[in-house]
């Protein structure tokens, strides 16, 4: 993997201003990837929207672990459901016109 695509774990924190546990948390729970280059603990440029995302949530909204878990379990699901709804929407379109 090309290291362009990837932003390592420690410049990640300082920016977002979380703690480098929290980002193991994440990795533990299975909730982003991260890649080691050279003994240096990288998130692939792919994870880091998702990555951003929960720390706003625990930084901003002050949610713990086991709330983030639970929180993207549901974004998630609804992520999935309005894709589901926009292809349904899709295929009603055809017998409308």
């Amino acid at each position: 993997m090309k290291t362009e695509n990837l932003i390592t774990v420690t410049d990640f924190c300082l920016y977002h201003n979380v703690e480098y546990t929290f980002i193991d948390h994440l990795q533990e729970a299975g909730l982003i990837e991260v890649t080691i280059i050279n003994q240096t603990t990288c998130i692939p440029v792919h994870e880091i929207r998702k990555a951003e995302r929960l720390a706003r949530l625990h930084t901003q909204l002050d949610i713990n672990e086991p709330g983030i878990l639970v929180i993207d379990s549901l974004l998630d699901k609804v992520e999935n459901m309005q894709q589901e709804l926009a292809v349904l929407r899709s295929r009603l379109r055809l017998y409308e016109g």
